[in-house]
Order: structure tokens, then C-alpha cells, then sequence
């Protein structure tokens, strides 16, 4: 049995792939169940973010796992741009991506809380057992040292601060009507991000306004339901979306409406969902510029080059980490197995003796003399090979063997020894 992480990710599949193979967090209990159910594993995480989507398990069917992760998607776009690690490699790995180090921006912080949220999905559903609750722990616990002994987390970046910093290079940022579509982790980031540049409250649109109404009562800004989303586009100069909606939400006809009232002024939006809000032929409508999350790898790799000296610090302690932990588990498995199989051989003799015994009860033997005969029998056997090897490593002068036989067993000192 191996650990494995199979997936797709921002350096293996563009945005257009990615979208395609993606898991809601709502519904990661349901995908496991069915992965349970088929029992292609014994433990499993699963996640989708906008960088990633990946199966963390523990397996002996490889196999029959890349063909149901493949199967969730379009098979045939998504193989390409699969990739897949065992063992050492795979717990390195997540560990890369809790600590942010696999991310598209470098050292992102809330790749962490994803990795948690999964994590909690994944318990929830009856996919974590003994094996990944003790991994992930562990990998939770290296997130944070790392965060706390090297300067990954230095001057925070993030896809929404990339984000404004790209929109800042398109347009008139600071006198300009920005609309947010979404209500979630990211628009609160955008909104504390965007705060210092602008000159006039922003815009939010979301599907409920409760949340929305709670990001303007402590940002500022005008709050729009969904269905008034032409409207709020109406006046818009920039247009951050970020939702977890399936379906686009921005479509061509939501566009062509919102631009009837603004002939000839342009709109550029920048859709950081996966899968994308925006609908791709909006680009056909006159004045419209159209940016997705991909679009934003410039800004991203000029930020990392400040970052590569703490990323080579957290990679040392990755290392280290994850070779520590198949380490251990395979020490663990081989006690594990030595004991299974060292049970398993004084079952065999047990029971080859209380068959024994059985047969001579049958016969009609006196029971107590059966009983003396079955425990003289079983003990002898079951002392035969260790005393063997024992004197056998006394003849040779190994007494190290006799000293972790009287371990191993609790043996006491003879009276000798005590004097």
C-alpha cells in the first residue's frame, strides 16, 4: 500500500483544462463516497482550488484511481496534463502546496485554509483514517513552522493582489468604477486591496446580499443582487469576478445588455474563477477586454524573484519532512508486519495442538491429562526456535542477543546478576 497524489495544476493545464476538472467543496464528500464505494482506496483528500485539482490517497490500484480522477472531467484533455507521485515524492508534494510553495503566486497563505477545508470534507465523508490523519497533521504543523522560521510569508501576495496590480497596468485605476461579482475569501482580500487606490466606492454583486451587505458595512461600496447584474456592469470601468459558480455567470447577452447604455467606453474584466465566470465569447462585444487567471503569471513570477531565497529554506525543510515520515512509516509497517507475522505462528502452532487435544478428547482421555499434555506441547514449541538462536548466540559470544531477549521478553536479572 502507497501513498499517492494524482492531479492537474496551474503548470500542467490552462485554465480552459482546469475548469473542466473541478470539485466543489460542497460536494467532496459525495465524489469520495463514490471512490470509497468502489474501493479503490483506503484513505483519500480531495481538493480543487483555482491553482489545482488533486486526490491524495493511500492505494494499490493506481490504476483503477487515474481512471475515475480522469473520468470526472473530459478524459481526453485532462490526461495530458496529469502528472502523478508516490510515496516520499507525494507527501512532499502536499506539503509543498499547504506550505504555498506550489502555488502560482509563491507562498500564498490561503492555499492553507483550502487544504484544511478539504481536509475537514474528507473526514466528514469517511475518507480519513489513522494514516492521513496523522500525515496531514504533521503537514499542517510544518505550514506553520515554516511560516513562522523563514520569510515566505513576507509582504503577503496574493492572486488578488496580483489581480489589482495587472488591473493597475490596464487602465485608469484610480478614478475608475469597479465592480466585484462574489462575496467570498478573494473579494474580501480585493476590497481590502483595492481600499488605498480608489477614489469612489465600489460595487457588489452576489447572488445573496447578506454577506455582501457585511463586506460594504466594513469597506464601503453598493451592494446588487445577481439578477441586476447588467445594471451594476452598466457603470463599470473594471470587473473583478470571483464566485464558485459551475456556470458562467457573465455571459455575451449579460454583456451586450450592460454595454447598450455605454457605447463606445471600454470594460475590462478579470475573471479569477475556476471554473471561469466569465463566458469566453464576451471578448466578440465591442469595447469588452477579457482577462483570466492565467493572464496575472507576469506580475506573479516578477513577485516571486524576492521570495526564491525562503522558498529555498522551505524546501530543505520539506525534504526533510517528508523523508522522515515514510521513514517512520515504514519502520512502523515493518514492526507491524513482524508482529502479525510472529501472531500468525503461534496461532498455527496453537491451534495445531489444540486440534491435538481435541482428537484425543474425542477418544475419550482423561481431560486433565489432555490439558497438562496440550500445555506442555504449545510451551515447548513455542519456546523451541527462540531458545535455539538464544544459545546459539551464546555459543558465538553475542550476548547483545540475550540482553534485548531479556528485554523484549521483561525477563528479570538472575540472582547472579543482581551480585
Amino acid at each position: 500500500m502507497s501513498i499517492f497524489v494524482i492531479g492537474i495544476n496551474h503548470k500542467s493545464a490552462p485554465v480552459t483544462v482546469r475548469e473542466k476538472l473541478y470539485f466543489a467543496l460542497d460536494k467532496i464528500s459525495l465524489y469520495l463516497r463514490d471512490l470509497l464505494n468502489r474501493e479503490y482506496v483506503q484513505e483519500a483528500v480531495l481538493i480543487s482550488t483555482c491553482n489545482r485539482s488533486e486526490l491524495y490517497c493511500e492505494t494499490d490500484d493506481i490504476d483503477g484511481v487515474r481512471e475515475w480522477f480522469c473520468s470526472q472531467g473530459v478524459k481526453s484533455e485532462i490526461e495530458p496534463a496529469l502528472y502523478t507521485y508516490c510515496d516520499e515524492h507525494a507527501v512532499s508534494h502536499i506539503m509543498q502546496v499547504a506550505c504555498g510553495l506550489d502555488s502560482m503566486v509563491l507562498g500564498e497563505p490561503q492555499i492553507l485554509g483550502q487544504l484544511k477545508a478539504a481536509f475537514s470534507e474528507s473526514c466528514a465523508a469517511g475518507a480519513v483514517g489513522a494514516l492521513f490523519n496523522r500525515l496531514f497533521q504533521q503537514i499542517f504543523m510544518l505550514a506553520k513552522d515554516i511560516r513562522t522560521t523563514t520569510m515566505i510569508g513576507a509582504c503577503p501576495v496574493s492572486v488578488a493582489s496580483a489581480s489589482i496590480q495587472f488591473a493597475r497596468q490596464q487602465t485608469d485605476f484610480a478614478r475608475a468604477n469597479v465592480v466585484l461579482i462574489g462575496a467570498g475569501d478573494t473579494t474580501e482580500l480585493l476590497l481590502k486591496y483595492l481600499k488605498p487606490h480608489l477614489s469612489r466606492p465600489v460595487t457588489l454583486v452576489n447572488r445573496t446580499t447578506e454577506k455582501a451587505m457585511a463586506l460594504v458595512e466594513q469597506y464601503g461600496g453598493q451592494v446588487y443582487e445577481l439578477h441586476q447584474l447588467a445594471a451594476a456592469l452598466a457603470t463599470a470601468d473594471i470587473v473583478f469576478s470571483s464566485t464558485g459558480s459551475a456556470l458562467p455567470l457573465v455571459t455575451k447577452q449579460v454583456i451586450e445588455e450592460a454595454m447598450q447604455d455605454r457605447p463606445g467606453k471600454p470594460m475590462t474584466l478579470i475573471d479569477l474563477a475556476v471554473p471561469r465566470d466569465v463566458a469566453a465569447d464576451v471578448v466578440a462585444v465591442p469595447g469588452i477586454n477579457l482577462f483570466c487567471i492565467d493572464d496575472l503569471k507576469t506580475i506573479i513570477e516578477h513577485n516571486r524573484r524576492g521570495r526564491e531565497h525562503a522558498a529555498d529554506k522551505a524546501e530543505e525543510m520539506i525534504r526533510s519532512r517528508s523523508a522522515e515520515f515514510i521513514r517512520d512509516l515504514k519502520s512502523a509497517e515493518k514492526i507491524s508486519h513482524a508482529i502479525r507475522t510472529y501472531r500468525g505462528q503461534i496461532e498455527d502452532i496453537c491451534l495445531a495442538e489444540l486440534n491435538k487435544a481435541r482428537l484425543r478428547l474425542r477418544h475419550g482421555d482423561d481431560p486433565a491429562q489432555v490439558l497438562e499434555a496440550f500445555a506442555h506441547a504449545y510451551t515447548n514449541k513455542l519456546l523451541h526456535a527462540p531458545s535455539v538462536q538464544l544459545r546459539q548466540a551464546g555459543a558465538e559470544g553475542r550476548f547483545d542477543l540475550l540482553k534485548f531477549a531479556k528485554e523484549l521478553f521483561t525477563i528479570p536479572d538472575s540472582e547472579v546478576e543482581r551480585t
